[in-house]
C-alpha cells in the first residue's frame, strides 16, 4: 500500500516540480520511503512519483519507481498482489530474474513481458502506472473491485494522475473549479459517485480497467479510452447446496490466508458482526495476528466490546480495545474531517480504529467490508423484492398518481413518504429500486437545496451518465441485481473510497478478503435464490460456511454494523463543529441556505432518526470547503 503520482507534459522542469509536489502531498500514505523519476516521452516527459509503505521486502530493493533492466521499464504501484509468489515462479520458468522479494517486481516483470492482459492474472488490490520506453507508452490500471483509487485530470496541456484528489490538486496544473454535479451526487448518496469528484476536472479511473497513454496530440500525449476487462459474472446453474457451502468456505479460507501475506504484523478489525468474526477466526492460526475493537462505553447500545472480546478469547487472539468516549469525539471528528480526501458521510469509524491500530505498531489490518454486498446483509435484499411487487401493482397508474399512493401508505412519516414516492415514480427493476432505497436525500430535498439533476447532466437516479453502464439489466436475476448494485455503487463510491482515505491517513493498509477475486467470481455466479434463499436468515451462506467460527449467541444478535454514535455526538460534543461546517456551506452559495437549514432542523427534531446522515453530509461538505477550497471556489454546472 502506497501512494502514486505522475505527470505527462512538454516542460521537464514543470513535470518534475508537479510530480514532486504531488508525491509530497501523499506523504501520509507512505512514510517508509519515496522516489521520483522523469523520463523522455515522445517530445515531452513523464514524471513518476511514489510514497512507500513497506510490507514485502523491507529493504531498499523494494523502492519505487522500480526498474526492469531488460526493457528499461518503470512502475509505480499502490496495493498488494496476493498471488505474487505463484506468478513469480511462472515468470522465473520463462526466464525472468528477480532481485527483490516484492510483489512490485513481479507485477513489473509480468507487465513488461505480457502487457495489459497480465492484469487478468493478478489476485489483489492495486492501482499502477507502468512506463514502457519501447513504445513509448504509459499503462494505467486498477483492480476489478475498485479497492485502490486512481484519479486523473487533464489540464494546461498535462495529464496528471495520483492516488488521491488532494495530490492531483497539489500539482498546480489542475483548476480547482467545484463541480455542482459532484455536489449533487454527494448530497444524493452521501459520497460523490464515480467517476465524478468534487472538482470538475478530476475524475476517478474505472475499476477493472486499463488504459494506454502514448505520445502525440496537442498536449504531447493521447490516451486510449479505458478498457474494462472485468464485470460481475451473471448467474449460472449452481451445484448442490452442500457443495456451494463447502466451496465458499474453501475460497474464504484461501482469501484470508493470502491477505495475511506480509513481512510485518497484520491485525484484524473485530466487531460483534458475523463478517469480522469469520475473518478473525480464519486468521487466528497465523503468527502475530492481533484483534482490535472500538468501544464507546458511555453509549452501551453502540458498544460491541463484550461479544468481540469473547470471540477473540475463543480464537486465542490478542485483543486490544480502543476506547472512544464522547469527550474525545470532537477531536477525533475534527481530525477525520481534516484528513478527508473528499467530503463524505462515512469513514469516521475507520479513521478512529485505523489511527489506534497504527499507533499500536500494526501496519495492515483485515476488514469484513464486502460481506454485506455478497451475502445479503443489507435490508435492501429483503425490501427491494417487496418494493418491486408494490411498484408492479401500481404500474398502471401515471407517475403522479403513484406518488399519491406513497402519501397514502406513509401519511404520518414525511421522510419515508417522499422516498417511497420517488421509488414508485421510477422504474420497477431491482437495480433502480436498490439505488432509490440507498438514496440519502429525496428529489424534494435536493430541489430545496437548489439542485436540478437535468440541468447538471445527471440521470434520473442523480448519477453521472457513465454510471448507466454499471447497472444490471432490467431483466436480471433480482437478487444478483441487488448485490451488483450495492457492490458497484454504495460499496465502491462510499465504503471503499472512504475507507482507503481514512485508513491511509494513518498509513494503515486495510485489506478486504471478502473482495478476493476468486470469491467475487464464484459468488456472483450463484443465482440469487441460492445465495439469498427465501425464509433463511440474512447472510445464510456465510453463516453456513463459517458455522464453526460463529458462536450461537453472536448469531442471535441483531445486525449492528461497525458504527459509532455519531448522531448523538452531533447533538452534543460535535455541535460547534457542525455549526461551523453548515455556516461555511451556506456562505459558499453552492446550495440554497434554506434547504440546508431544513435538513438540520429535521435532524434536530428527531436526532435518533435517519436524518443524521443527511445532516452530517452537509457538515462534511461545508467543513471541506472551509478547510480546502476557500478562495478557490468556482462553480461548474455540468457533470
Amino acid at each position: 500500500m502506497c501512494g502514486i503520482a505522475g505527470v505527462i507534459g512538454r516542460d521537464r522542469d514543470r513535470v518534475a516540480d508537479a510530480t514532486r509536489r504531488m508525491t509530497a502531498a501523499q506523504a501520509h500514505r507512505g512514510p517508509d520511503g519515496d522516489g521520483l523519476e522523469v523520463h523522455p516521452f515522445g517530445d515531452g516527459w513523464v514524471g513518476l512519483g511514489h510514497r512507500r509503505l513497506a510490507f514485502l521486502d523491507l529493504s531498499p530493493l523494494g523502492l519505487q519507481p522500480m526498474a526492469h533492466p531488460p526493457t528499461g521499464g518503470r512502475v509505480v504501484f499502490n496495493g498488494e498482489v496476493y498471488n505474487f509468489a505463484r506468478l513469480r515462479a511462472e515468470l522465473e520458468r520463462d526466464g525472468e530474474r528477480f532481485r527483490s522479494g516484492s510483489d512490485t517486481e513481479v507485477l513489473l516483470a509480468g507487465l513488461a513481458r505480457h502487457g495489459p492482459r497480465y492484469v487478468k492474472r493478478l489476485e489483489g488490490m492495486y492501482a499502477f502506472a507502468h512506463f514502457d520506453p519501447r513504445g513509448p507508452a504509459l499503462l494505467l490500471g486498477r483492480d476489478p473491485a475498485g479497492i485502490k483509487p486512481l484519479y486523473l485530470a487533464a489540464g494546461d496541456g498535462h495529464l496528471v494522475f495520483a492516488s488521491e484528489v488532494r495530490a492531483v490538486l497539489a500539482s498546480g496544473l489542475v483548476p480547482r473549479a467545484v463541480s455542482r454535479a459532484g455536489v449533487a451526487g454527494l448530497l444524493a448518496y452521501g459520497a460523490v459517485p464515480q467517476p465524478l469528484t468534487l472538482f470538475d476536472r478530476v475524475r476517478m479511473f474505472p475499476a477493472g480497467a486499463t488504459a494506454a497513454v502514448r505520445p502525440g496530440g496537442p498536449g504531447g500525449w493521447q490516451a486510449d479510452p479505458p478498457r474494462v476487462w472485468w464485470a460481475p459474472p451473471p448467474p449460472e446453474p449452481a451445484p448442490p447446496p452442500g457443495e456451494v457451502v463447502a466451496h465458499t468456505r474453501e475460497l474464504l479460507a484461501a482469501a484470508v490466508r493470502d491477505h495475511l501475506i506480509s513481512d510485518v504484523p497484520v491485525g484484524v478489525f473485530l466487531s460483534a458482526g458475523l463478517d469480522s468474526t469469520a475473518v478473525a477466526g480464519l486468521a487466528a492460526g497465523a503468527p502475530g495476528v492481533r484483534a482490535f475493537t472500538v468501544t464507546v462505553g458511555d453509549q452501551p447500545d453502540f458498544d460491541e466490546l463484550v461479544p468481540a472480546a469473547a470471540s477473540a478469547k475463543r480464537f486465542g487472539l490478542p485483543h486490544t480495545p480502543i476506547h472512544l468516549p464522547g469527550s474525545a469525539a470532537e477531536a477525533a471528528a475534527a481530525d477525520w474531517l481534516a484528513a478527508a480526501d473528499q467530503p463524505s458521510m462515512d469513514g469516521l469509524n475507520t479513521f478512529v480504529i485505523s489511527r489506534a491500530v497504527r499507533q499500536a505498531g500494526v501496519k495492515a489490518a483485515l476488514s469484513g467490508l464486502g460481506a454485506d454486498e455478497l451475502f445479503g446483509g443489507y435490508p435492501s435484499f429483503r425490501e427491494v423484492p417487496r418494493l418491486r411487487r408494490l411498484r408492479q401493482a401500481v404500474g398502471w397508474l401515471p407517475a403522479a398518481a403513484r406518488r399519491g399512493v406513497a402519501g397514502a401508505v406513509a401519511v404520518r412519516r414525511p421522510a419515508a413518504r417522499d422516498k417511497l414516492a420517488d421509488l414508485l415514480a421510477g422504474p420497477a427493476n431491482a437495480a433502480c429500486l436498490t439505488l432509490g432505497r440507498r438514496r440519502l436525500m429525496t428529489d424534494r430535498q435536493l430541489a430545496a437545496l437548489g439542485l436540478d439533476r437535468a440541468a447538471l447532466g445527471l440521470t434520473a437516479d442523480w448519477l453521472p451518465t457513465e454510471a448507466a453502464d454499471l447497472l444490471p439489466p432490467a431483466d436480471a436475476d433480482p437478487g444478483w441485481a441487488v448485490s451488483v448494485t450495492e457492490s458497484r455503487f454504495y460499496q465502491t463510491n462510499v465504503l471503499l473510497r472512504d475507507s482507503d482515505a481514512a485508513a491511509m491517513a494513518s498509513a494503515l493498509e486495510m485489506r478486504v478478503p471478502f473482495l478476493d477475486q476468486r470469491l467475487l467470481d464464484w459468488l456472483h455466479r450463484l443465482p440469487g435464490a441460492v445465495r439469498f434463499p427465501s425464509g433463511r436468515p440474512p447472510k445464510w451462506l456465510l453463516r453456513e460456511a463459517a458455522a464453526d467460527l460463529l458462536d450461537p449467541a453472536l448469531l442471535a444478535r441483531p445486525k449492528t454494523g461497525f458504527t459509532l454514535p455519531i448522531r448523538r455526538w452531533m447533538a452534543g460534543p460535535l455541535r460547534g463543529l457542525c455549526d461551523a461546517g453548515l455556516a461555511a456551506l451556506k456562505q459558499s452559495e453552492l446550495v440554497a441556505a434554506a434547504g440546508v437549514d431544513a435538513v438540520w432542523d429535521g435532524f434536530s427534531a428527531d436526532p435518533e432518526g435517519p436524518g443524521w446522515s443527511r445532516a452530517l453530509t452537509l457538515v462534511a461538505l461545508g467543513d471541506y470547503l472551509r478547510r480546502h477550497a476557500t478562495g478557490h471556489l468556482e462553480q461548474t454546472d455540468h457533470a
